[in-house]
């Protein structure tokens, strides 16, 4: 996707979450999530792989969430959309204008 998005290109609504983590009384916490703001974004399927991890087979995608500029997005937020989860792992702004923010995102299954 061109880092110059047409707004029609935003047709996607999601709600992004920030992590709250809560004591959990033995020394550890529980991280939950919150919702933080309904959003338009365009959504973009980059890549899709599957792997053993803990004794079972999980895949995982790379994704790509372009919403307009917001100061507030950071890694470990998280976009939910139609019941999926999106884990933000990196945020960009492609023109350095503040304009838009492409967020890559990765989705466990």
């Amino acid at each position: 996707m061109n880092a110059y998005p047409k707004i029609g290109a935003m047709r996607q609504r999601v709600t992004l979450e920030a992590p709250t983590d809560t004591q959990d009384g033995v020394g550890g916490f529980v991280r939950n999530y919150t919702p933080a703001a309904q959003l338009w974004a365009h959504i973009e399927n980059l890549s899709a792989a599957e792997q053993f991890a803990e004794q079972r087979l999980e895949q995982s995608g790379k994704i790509a969430v372009t919403i307009r500029w917001r100061a507030d997005v950071q890694s470990q937020m998280r976009f939910e959309f139609h019941g999926r989860k999106l884990v933000v792992r990196s945020v960009q702004d492609p023109d350095e204008r503040r304009r838009f923010l492409r967020c890559l995102c990765e989705e466990l299954t």
